[in-house]
């Protein structure tokens, strides 16, 4: 009979040994797609070298999404101010060209009447060797706000910010 017990006991250790296999693996198929949806340096790095640079990465995006919220915030409440709208709307349009190593961001403001398309602005930045990573729009109230970012095609060559800004200009104003 206390064999019975002991059948019994290394049915459930059998058990056990199972549950423990499945949960692994069901733990390395998670840290499989962290890894995939993190940017690694390496392919080879430990759970927890990849569950803290998963963290790190986390929290960056996290700064850039509060960034561009107050930014955005900061953008409309600034196109929405009614106080001299005549005068407000003929400092129209606003250029801000932001460039550091080979990234370039473009902040447009300009009016509802505006004489060009997004896409003008988009072949310009084509043409001076730039590619387009995203591109944002925002209407506020009598004002469109254009947001693009974009990457030099060659890092070696990089973008003519100045060029890019004169066509820009030419184009808007």
């Amino acid at each position: 009979m206390e064999r019975g017990n002991g059948n019994g006991s290394g049915a459930s250790r059998l058990d056990r040994n199972m549950k423990e296999r499945v949960r692994r693996k069901h733990m390395k198929d998670l840290l499989s797609e962290l890894a995939f949806l993190t940017p690694l340096q390496s392919s080879k790095v430990s759970a927890i070298e990849l569950l803290e640079h998963a963290t790190n990465h986390i929290k960056q995006l996290q700064e850039r999404v509060e960034d561009r919220r107050r930014r955005r915030a900061l953008l409309l409440k600034e196109s929405s101010g009614d106080e001299n709208k005549k005068t407000s709307c003929s400092r129209l349009p606003v250029l801000n060209i932001k460039c550091s190593d080979s990234s370039l961001e473009i902040n447009l403001i300009c009016g509802l009447d505006k004489n060009f398309m997004l896409h003008d602005i988009i072949n310009i930045l084509q043409q001076e060797g730039a590619e387009v990573i995203s591109s944002t729009q925002y209407v506020a109230g009598d004002r469109i706000i254009y947001i693009i970012k974009s990457q030099a095609i060659s890092s070696r060559i990089g973008i003519e910010t100045t060029r890019i800004r004169q066509r820009i200009k030419d184009l808007c104003f």
